[in-house]
């Protein structure tokens, strides 16, 4: 049985931890791992990064061990670090679940090998979009499960925004749906009759911020 046999007894597993492998020199590590942290947060979940340098089998083990434990694996092929591509392989031979991230802006996509085609992967031009895609991700994995019909729903939701507001204003929807832990797309549907009620719009688009309204009375 060789050091790295994936005949190994099975790992366990640990549902709420997600293995991340970056090219961590290409990113600042506190800018990049911000998204992270927001996930973190909003859906009570513990990332684990592949730091050091893979120099031994020593440091390769404690990496698939990483990947046995985890519900599944993020990697980032943004550049094709030589790190990360021997760790993205290595889950593959270990058969784990995988989702493949990059920056098209600094790959090219026709440079991803017809074999990880297949692969779910997620596109991200920017941190808040990092964070987006997170954020989608997770809502899928770690579906919030509420015993109360859809009307009711988006009034909690709302109610919860506003306490968000409340504790810091100025906050973009992405902001505002990671705090609550849900879908930017959903954040946008419990904001929407906030508007001009509760709440104020300052900007368009991806740019806009929203503040609390002052209450008469």
């Amino acid at each position: 049985m060789s050091f790295l046999s994936s005949n190994l007894p099975n790992a366990a597993k640990n549902p709420r931890q997600i293995f991340v492998a970056y090219p961590y020199k290409l990113y600042d590590k506190k800018d990049y791992r911000k998204a992270y942290q927001e996930a973190e947060k909003a859906f009570s979940v513990h990332f684990v990064f592949a730091d050091e340098k893979i120099t031994d089998l020593h440091i390769l083990q404690k990496i698939q061990n990483y990947i046995r434990e985890s519900r599944f694996s993020i990697f980032d092929i943004t550049g094709w670090n030589a790190n990360v591509t021997l760790e993205l392989g290595l889950a593959l031979g270990l058969t784990e679940r995988t989702f493949i991230i990059f920056n098209p802006s600094k790959i090219d996509v026709n440079e991803v090998p017809s074999d990880l085609r297949g692969v779910d992967r997620m596109h991200y031009s920017s941190f808040t979009d990092l964070g987006e895609n997170l954020s989608r991700l997770l809502e899928q994995e770690f579906p919030i499960v509420r015993e109360h019909p859809m009307e009711s729903q988006i009034e909690l939701l709302g109610s919860e925004m506003v306490k968000i507001l409340e504790a810091q204003e100025g906050l973009r929807i992405g902001d505002i749906a990671r705090g609550l832990g849900i879908s930017v797309e959903l954040a946008k549907l419990v904001i929407k009759p906030l508007v001009n009620r509760r709440v104020e719009m300052r900007g368009v688009k991806k740019g806009a911020k929203y503040y609390l309204l002052e209450q008469k009375g």
